[in-house]
């Protein structure tokens, strides 16, 4: 009798010692979170991909910003080279408006042509090449809903809801009138074609092509 009221004395953990092992357990959650994302930021390779709000008139929602790319589309990817052989490989359930299995896991090849420009699309495979040139890289997507989406599609960033209440840094009125402003969206990647965001460039034409720089 006395030892199993030792044994159960032992189990019960003060009010204090609970709230240890919580912030504990919750410590280790970010920490597990957030180490593949610091890895790809610190072993990956910088790119560039120039990009847009994914809706002109609602740009930003509470304090996210919403992205889209040209890669994003499936009318880019199905000009590259591999797209066909993949649609063959993982084929949807209409070959017009969903040719491809979704969730579907591919591969976007992207190349550099000049320091410090956008990266540009060279084409599709379903599988993580081996050995790529130093000036192309592998950026794993996933079609969904008949785009494919990258992880790079959406942040939190209050201080972009600040400048576009005060200075409307997208300007919607450019975008209506078919002259958005240039978004940049700096990012790196690791060998497994995982993105980490960096820095997001909104040049403002309206002040001599000023640069607005949001770090992530």
């Amino acid at each position: 009798m006395k030892t199993s009221q030792n044994i159960s004395q032992n189990i019960y953990l003060k009010p204090k010692e609970r709230l240890y092992i919580c912030l504990i357990l919750q410590l280790c959650t970010i920490i597990i979170l957030l180490v593949p994302t610091l890895y790809t930021r610190y072993t990956g390779k910088t790119v560039i991909l120039q990009t847009r709000p994914t809706d002109p008139y609602d740009t930003l929602r509470g304090y996210y910003v919403a992205l889209e790319y040209d890669i994003s589309r499936v009318e880019t990817l199905k000009k590259l080279p591999g797209w066909n052989d993949l649609v063959r490989q993982y084929p949807g359930i209409n070959s017009q408006y969903y040719p491809v299995a979704e969730k579907t896991n591919l591969y976007v090849i992207l190349h550099s042509e000049t320091i410090n420009q956008p990266w540009r699309p060279l084409r599709v495979t379903t599988t993580l090449p081996a050995t790529l040139p130093e000036n192309q890289v592998a950026l794993r997507g996933r079609y969904e809903y008949g785009s494919i989406v990258y992880g790079l599609e959406k942040y939190y960033m209050p201080e972009v809801q600040a400048d576009f209440g005060n200075q409307d840094i997208f300007q919607t009125r450019q975008i209506r009138l078919g002259q958005p402003k240039r978004i940049l969206l700096l990012f790196k990647i690791d060998s497994q074609g995982n993105p980490a965001p960096l820095e997001m460039q909104v040049t403002d034409t309206s002040m001599n092509g000023r640069i607005h720089r949001y770090r992530f």
